[in-house]
């Protein structure tokens, strides 16, 4: 990043973190019943004693104690649970675009910097509610994949990794895009996603066709 320049031109982690206390005032979670005929569009936003196991953390107010993990609790002193996930739960993906036609604002912020904001919201938002949050993000030359989480820890690691390709964006005389990365981006994440994901895709669509429209409505 170019000494200087300020936050409309390049992101960076701190600025990005920061955003986690504007993060409110809207949901992705849908509006249906659990029980509504179109529950294979939706997901539940019930979480226990499911199957599938999540996390190990610090116990908090309010969880439930079967699900106590004695074992870690007692090699480190500190009450530990294990957090499980429903099959119903609706892990949440972002894919953000960072190539070179996305550094370029004709006001207040480049592209690219608004789009890495909408990222970083996203995933404090998903986070606030309990939900898993995962990302693709992609430029002209690779294609980076975070599983969803509800880490905070690997959360802020992509974002680290988001705010690196950000900062990368110049334009020289031999400065050129690749309007094959979009279709990319979007292959890696229909090889990556199961039933019931929601997906975020933060680009200004350099590059589509209607190959790219078919991905993305499957």
């Amino acid at each position: 990043m170019s000494e200087g320049a300020g936050e409309d031109i390049y992101t960076n982690l701190h600025a990005l973190v920061r955003l986690r206390f504007t993060a409110q005032g809207f949901s992705y979670l849908p509006r249906q019943p659990v029980r509504s005929l179109l529950s294979g569009r939706k997901r539940s936003r019930l979480r226990g004693r499911g199957l599938d196991f999540d996390e190990l953390r610090h116990y908090r107010p309010g969880d439930d104690i079967r699900n106590m993990d004695w074992r870690v609790t007692n090699r480190t002193g500190k009450p530990h649970v294990r957090v499980y996930t429903e099959e119903r739960d609706r892990p949440v993906v972002v894919v953000v675009d960072q190539r070179l036609p996305m550094f370029f604002g004709s006001r207040r912020k480049m592209k690219s910097v608004v789009a890495a904001e909408v990222a970083a919201i996203t995933a404090w938002r998903v986070l606030a509610v309990g939900d898993r949050i995962g990302a693709i993000l992609f430029n002209d030359e690779r294609s980076v994949e975070a599983r969803p989480t509800r880490n905070q820890r690997r959360v802020m690691g992509w974002m680290g990794d988001l705010t690196g390709m950000n900062n990368e964006l110049s334009v020289t005389p031999d400065s050129s895009s690749n309007p094959a990365a979009l279709a990319d981006a979007l292959g890696m994440l229909e090889r990556s996603i199961g039933h019931d994901y929601l997906v975020v895709l933060v680009s200004d669509f350099y590059g589509w066709d209607e190959d790219t429209l078919k991905t993305i409505r499957r």
